[in-house]
Parts: C-alpha cells; structure tokens; sequence
C-alpha cells in the first residue's frame, strides 16, 4: 500500500512541476511580448456570471487555469489589445486562449452565437503571440432557461441556481464562417447550420473517453 501511495503522489507532483512550467511560461511569454507584468492575470471575483459559471465549470473538471484580470488590456505592437478570459491547460489537446460569451437560451429558440469583431481580432493576435502550443476558443455559455434535458451532462453546470451548458468553436473555424451582423456594432455571426457543425460540448476537451455529439 505505502508503494501505491507513493506512485500516487508522485504521479501528483509530476501533474504539479508540469503545470508550474506551463505557468512559468505563459508569463514570461506575456512579459516579454506584451510589456506586462505577471500581475496581468490572477484569482479575481467575476463581475460577469457568465464567466464565474464558466470558472466553476472548470474547476469541476479539475482542469488547470488562469484567470485573465478583465479590467487590464495589453499593447502589442503599440495596439490596445482586448484580453482573453481564461488560459486553460488541457492535457488532451493544445491549450486554450479562452474568450467566455455569455447568452440566454430559450428553449425552442436559436442559440445566438454573435460576437463583435474586436473578440475575433484580440484572439487571433493572442493565438499568434502564444504559438503552437497554443489555440484560441470561444467558448458560448448558454444560460438555459425551460427543459433542456437532452443536453451533453459533461458540458452542463448549476450556479447560483442558474443552469448553463457551455459550447466551444475554434476561432479559424468561426472565422472562416462568420457573416457581418452589424456594420454599427462591429458585429459577426455564424449562421445556424454552420454553427451547429462547427460547435462542440466543451466536455468533449475533457473526457475524451466519451463520445460527445453537438445537438
């Protein structure tokens, strides 16, 4: 038994070295790249319910992140670049530059998907900036309201007595697809059929073990 513990908790301090490399990297890279300091991103309370479920959700799935301060904006190449919310580790795939965009799903009516073009464009450079170990993601937080028990359970999450299900899209392929929605707002959109076969359960990153369909 002593031998079993000790492979356990070696195994567990591989995952943490592992991790804590990760970590190192992420901010010399922004330190580097962008000016800022590793203060850039850090635990914080979120003002957006859409992303505090988000942050719950992963934290649920015991999967690595950061958190991105939403108040703070970075300059690369003398622009004002918009932030990404979360950095997530995932050991099945590249990492995640995450944007959360948070919507209210009825049942019965379409899952909007719109996002304006500063979302696409803040990602695109960030995906640059990080590299190929890196891949950028929006992340749709859907908060259901009426029955939607058919959904995937490894992509739903209860807080604060709300239900959300959290739907991700690669940004090449968003961009590939997206429409101008709005010349005013500088928005974009995917329409419905392309949406539904480019999206995925965000569990599908998580338990690859299982096979999860997009509905």
């Amino acid at each position: 038994m002593l031998n079993a513990w000790l492979a356990a908790r070696l195994g567990c301090v591989d995952q943490e070295l592992t991790f804590l490399h990760w970590l190192i990297t992420i901010k010399r890279k922004l330190t580097v790249l962008t000016g800022f300091l590793p203060e850039w991103f850090t635990c914080m309370i979120r003002s957006n319910h859409y992303e505090a479920a988000f942050e719950e959700y992963l934290r649920q799935q015991r999967t690595a992140y950061v958190a991105v301060d939403e108040s703070r904006r970075a300059l690369l190449k003398e622009v004002s670049l918009k932030s990404m919310d979360f950095i997530v580790y995932c050991e099945s795939s590249t990492n995640l530059l995450v944007d959360v965009k948070g919507r209210k799903c009825l049942k019965g009516r379409s899952w909007e998907n719109w996002a304006t073009v500063e979302d696409i464009q803040g990602l695109t450079e960030w995906q640059q900036v990080f590299g190929s170990d890196f891949r950028s993601l929006l992340v749709f937080a859907y908060e259901l309201i009426g029955d939607f028990s058919s959904e995937p359970s490894h992509s739903l999450v209860s807080y604060q007595s709300k239900r959300y299900a959290f739907y991700g899209v690669w940004l090449d392929e968003y961009s590939k697809a997206m429409k101008q929605r709005s010349v005013s707002w500088q928005t974009v959109w995917v329409a419905k059929q392309e949406f539904q076969q480019c999206r995925f359960p965000m569990g599908q990153l998580f338990h690859k073990d299982q096979t999860l369909a997009a509905v």
